[in-house]
């Protein structure tokens, strides 16, 4: 009984991210209101106000449930492959880009001039803890591949280079945008490795 109360619940809660968003996407995050939400949903207020405080609220929802996939599938290539030569992976080794096409009803989102506060500097940030706690980079060339400025420099460099795609309304195919990050990646190291206690 609790896991079907728990599903429906669950349910209820996706139904409302995935208005939000589309909400969001037409008019702006600042026009849009709970009564919209309700509304498009096809719920009541009550039934909002059981699962969000407000509108805010919903919207850290959203981008909590969006970073965690996309977490999951940057970090793909080097969870199947826990020491991983860039020099030899193929495009169709990550599926990060496929992914981001695939949910461009939020990845649309964080160009907007009226977007939900705060979610391009999550996305920022959420590249910026993968590069410094769940992949390092191997290299006798560089003894600081992994110091502060490198990770600042990969994290804003692939965070400007997905915006721009983004940007130009995904020009390039998930497969090239693939091909180029890793050509990216390995100018300074060829080796990237899964760090220890990373899942």
């Amino acid at each position: 009984m609790i896991k079907k109360e728990d599903r429906r619940v669950e349910r209820t809660k996706e139904t409302l991210r995935q208005t939000f968003k589309k909400l969001v996407r037409e008019k702006g995050y600042s026009q849009v209101r709970v009564k919209d939400i309700v509304e498009e949903a096809n719920y009541n207020r009550t039934t909002f106000y059981v699962h969000y405080d407000g509108k805010d609220e919903l919207a850290k929802d959203v981008i909590h449930f969006e970073m965690a996939d996309f977490e999951y599938e940057f970090c793909k290539p080097t969870r199947d492959n826990p020491l991983l030569d860039l020099t030899r992976m193929q495009p169709d080794g990550t599926n990060v880009f496929q992914y981001i096409v695939d949910n461009r009803n939020y990845y649309d989102l964080v160009v907007m001039d009226d977007c939900i506060p705060n979610i391009r500097e999550i996305l920022l940030g959420k590249l910026q803890y993968i590069f410094q706690e769940r992949m390092s980079f191997v290299s006798d060339k560089y003894v600081e591949i992994n110091d502060e400025y490198f990770i600042q420099y990969r994290s804003y460099g692939i965070y400007g280079f997905i915006l721009e795609w983004i940007r130009s309304d995904y020009d390039a195919s998930p497969s090239e945008m693939a091909r180029r990050i890793i050509n990216l990646l390995h100018i300074q190291s060829s080796l990237m490795m899964q760090l220890e206690g990373a899942e």
